[in-house]
């Protein structure tokens, strides 16, 4: 009895030993385990302190170069608002000096036209003929002054000007809002590798039974889906599909997601911001 107790007892202490080696094994991996996350957790740190850093220095840089521009957008509209007062000052002078010389040759001519009134009623034949002479020439050009005033005309070329730069301005800033877009999400673009680094994006869908076609059948708490020769008697729906074998998700999906599905025979899973139900 003491010798089959003393068996059982070296037997323990074989198999205690052997776990222990299992256990420290076990043990030494958990601790590298930790110690790369721990090292994973304090590269993610120190990548969010930079990311913070880079980005503030981004809005700050944005915000320099903004205002920089608007100042030089500023002066730039004063300088064509100085242009067009310059024009406008200049057209206006020459009309001025137009309008005084046809109000001058107006006076002028009434003037005459009075003595020639005048002249028309008098009785003295010799006086007639002497002043009828000098009053009949001619005083001055006949012809007007060729005067051409067009307030549209003379600004559309500023205006047109000023109107192309703002469409140009306006297609430069999409097309450059486009670029910093990609720069961006390239920018928060994570290298997954392994499936444990997807699971960390996983979400759990279900399928909406309000889209799903009548060839279709939901099962599993609508997280499963057959397809049948039977149709299926679903009630009415707007957003039902009629044509097609397909069915959408309940959840809609924005930032990163991940999600695994199996499938048999013939089937695809699609990511898509727009369908068309009936078509």
């Amino acid at each position: 009895m003491d010798e089959h107790r003393g068996h059982d007892t070296v037997s323990a202490t074989a198999e205690r030993t052997e776990k222990q080696k299992q256990l420290g094994v076990t043990q030494s991996k958990f601790q590298q385990r930790i110690q790369e996350r721990e090292k994973k957790l304090q590269d993610l740190r120190q990548a969010m302190q930079s990311l913070k850093c880079s980005a503030q220095a981004a809005v700050e840089d944005s915000e320099r170069i903004f205002t920089e521009l608007i100042r030089s957008i500023e002066r730039r509209r004063s300088e064509v608002k100085e242009l067009i007062r310059d024009r406008e000052k200049a057209e206006v002078s020459q009309v001025e000096r137009l309008l005084e010389r046809l109000e001058q040759e107006i006076a002028e001519l009434r003037r005459r036209d009075a003595e020639l009134e005048q002249l028309s009623h008098t009785e003295d034949h010799i006086h007639f003929l002497q002043s009828c002479q000098s009053l009949c020439v001619p005083h001055g050009p006949g012809d007007l002054p060729s005067i051409t005033v067009s307030p549209h005309d003379s600004f559309e070329a500023v205006r047109k000007s000023v109107s192309d730069l703002k469409e140009r301005l306006e297609d430069i800033y999409k097309g450059e809002l486009v670029k910093m877009s990609i720069s961006v999400k390239e920018i928060y673009t994570v290298n997954l590798r392994t499936r444990e680094e997807f699971l960390f994006y996983s979400c759990q869908l279900t399928l909406d039974p309000n889209t799903v076609n009548k060839c279709l059948r939901l099962s599993e708490g609508n997280r499963e889906v057959t397809c049948v020769r039977e149709s299926q008697s679903y009630p009415d729906h707007p957003e039902r599909f009629e044509r097609w074998a397909q069915v959408l998700c309940r959840e809609g999906l924005s930032g990163r997601c991940y999600w695994e599905a199996e499938w048999s025979g013939n089937g695809e899973v699609l990511l898509q911001s727009h369908i068309k139900r009936s078509a």
